[in-house]
């Protein structure tokens, strides 16, 4: 069996991102599988590394501008989606306490209003 080794509650949720890897130069739409106040998995069409840094904007229902943060690779997995062939774990790694504090505001939001 599987051990939980997170730390903090992560919200099922579709949320749209918006990221800009610097190696590619391009912004990217992805969506998310879940979301933490520590970080956030994405399913994506691109293949990224582990250890790369990718910078996100990440779109909240409730939010009218993306919350802004910068997030480091830790696992990769393929899907059988062709649409999104990717599923990539990312850990915040650059992100302030502003935009922590709304990931958290709309965990609440969402657990609130189901």
């Amino acid at each position: 069996m599987k051990r939980e080794r997170r730390k903090s509650f992560r919200l099922k949720d579709t949320l749209t991102i918006v990221r800009c890897s610097p190696e590619y130069l391009f912004e990217s739409n992805s969506l998310t599988q879940d979301i933490s106040q520590n970080g956030i998995c994405i399913f994506t069409k691109q293949k990224m590394e582990i250890g790369e840094t990718v910078n996100l904007g990440i779109y909240v229902p409730e939010e009218k501008a993306p919350i802004a943060a910068k997030a480091q690779v830790l696992r990769r997995n393929e899907t059988d989606n062709p649409e999104f062939p990717y599923l990539i774990a990312l850990e915040f790694s650059k992100i302030n306490e502003d935009a922590r504090q709304r990931i958290l505001k709309h965990i609440r939001f969402f657990l609130l209003k189901n």
